[in-house]
């Protein structure tokens, strides 16, 4: 493959990424049959390779990765791994007597440093040839404000991408001030069909907010007329959004903009620790429960379970179980020590709340009182690690901003459990909610529920 080869065929590195991965899992192959696992080999290299097609579509794995991170990409060949390897048990299910389990793990435990290596090398490669001047893509601008200058300065300073800024096009306003060693202004945007037709042009990046509206859909019209594909800066759209989709609807371009995890094969993956999960824990602690169970039926009046309507995803209410804490009337009782409450915003929290009894004082030290809340998890109305589930009427207290703690399943547990509990204010822990949300990873609950331990046994901020 020359160079010149991947100048003026930009198909190439498709095709050779294609190619390579294939390579990857004929080298996996060849690893498992030197071990001598060859039982039902044909049945599983087959389906390894259709879950991989499907896999890299799912992950972002087959799309342009012009301007991915060496990190980023480590991260899609490993998820595309998993779900091929997840799809290849679910087929080892639906056709048990083809597949052999060993064979199924050894070629998996081959393929995903195979493919790694395989990825990481191409991917070098491909910089090292950009670098160079070769498999270059021509990047119209269209702006002269910061954020295309910015634009420009960032694909300047990236060579590996392989794009390179043809010049920049001014809208219906005075240009700005552009660097002299930079990109050239090429003219107005009523000038971009001429100017394509004078030199290359692959791509068109909008970067005008300072434009008028009208002006930027007249230049993406020609734009779209000429075939040239077009990206734009949507500084417009304020928000750090989780994800972003463009989608048509009824002949209309639709974007869809969500503020919350929305990576659907890592939720499976969420819920299915969750089921796990919860039932493991309430069969180990069913002896403990029992006890507890017998204990507050004997020390005090009043049912064993206390049951409570709590305000769980996007505000869908639900019954919440907890083991009973307080005396019979408790809740008839709550407005009369309100002016008592030691917690800011709408929430009631009281340390030394003369409703507790003296067995649910212990609960509470340990959080054990929140293990029927295990049943939740397994019924889906609550996950193993999430923001913690409020009452409707301080649901109904929430400001604006508070509202986005409700667009995750609640949790057992949270950083606000392991962050000290009633130990920190209302708006702190509101931020807290928010900052799981935002960070939220597979890694991130798992870390979350390592902390869960300590945090309970030192009973810090517990009421």
């Amino acid at each position: 493959m020359t160079l010149a080869l991947l100048r003026n065929r930009p198909q190439i590195p498709l095709i050779s990424t294609l190619l390579g991965d294939l390579f990857a899992l004929f080298c996996a192959w060849v690893a498992t049959r030197t071990l001598g696992y060859v039982e039902g080999m044909r049945v599983v290299l087959l389906s390894f390779l259709g879950c991989y097609l499907v896999a890299q579509f799912a992950t972002g794995l087959s799309s342009s990765l012009r301007t991915v991170s060496f990190g980023e990409l480590v991260s899609r060949v490993f998820w595309a791994w998993l779900h091929t390897v997840l799809g290849v048990a679910g087929l080892r299910l639906l056709l048990p007597h083809s597949m052999a389990d060993e064979t199924i793990l050894v070629l998996s435990a081959f393929a995903l440093p195979c493919l790694l290596a395989v990825r990481l090398g191409a991917m070098g490669m491909r910089h090292f040839v950009r670098r160079r001047g070769r498999n270059l893509r021509w990047v119209l601008v269209a702006g002269t404000g910061q954020d295309a200058q910015r634009a420009a300065r960032a694909v300047a300073g990236n060579p590996a991408w392989g794009y390179r800024v043809a010049g920049f096009l001014h809208g219906d306003v005075a240009p700005f001030g552009l660097d002299a060693d930079g990109p050239p202004l090429l003219g107005p945007f009523r000038d971009l069909a001429q100017i394509v037709k004078t030199q290359v042009v692959d791509e068109i990046l909008v970067a005008a907010p300072e434009a008028r509206v009208e002006a930027i859909d007249d230049l993406i019209a020609v734009a779209q007329s000429m075939g040239l594909r077009t990206h734009m800066i949507a500084n417009f759209i304020a928000g750090n959004w989780r994800s972003v989709e463009a989608q048509k609807l009824d002949g209309h371009l639709l974007l869809t903009l969500t503020p919350f995890p929305d990576d659907q094969v890592r939720l499976l993956i969420k819920r299915l620790v969750d089921v796990v999960g919860a039932a493991l824990l309430l069969l180990l602690s069913a002896p403990v429960m029992l006890v507890i169970a017998i204990v507050a039926k004997t020390t005090s009046r009043g049912p064993v379970l206390f049951v409570q309507k709590r305000a769980g995803l996007n505000g869908r209410l639900f019954n919440l179980y907890k083991f009973r804490t307080m005396l019979e009337n408790a809740e008839q009782t709550r407005f009369a020590l309100l002016d008592k409450n030691e917690m800011s915003g709408p929430v009631f929290k009281m340390r030394a709340d003369p409703r507790v009894t003296r067995l649910g004082r212990a609960l509470r030290r340990c959080s054990l009182d929140e293990l029927p809340q295990l049943w939740n998890v397994l019924k889906g109305e609550m996950s193993l690690v999430g923001p913690r589930p409020l009452m409707p009427h301080e649901v109904a207290g929430y400001e604006t901003w508070h509202r986005r703690r409700m667009s995750m399943r609640p949790g057992i547990t949270c950083l606000w459990q392991i962050g000290g509990r009633n130990r920190i204010d209302f708006q702190r822990w509101m931020e807290l909610d928010l900052e799981y949300i935002d960070r939220w990873s597979l890694r991130l609950d798992l870390k979350i529920l390592v902390r869960t331990v300590p945090a309970i046994v030192s009973g810090i901020g517990a009421s």
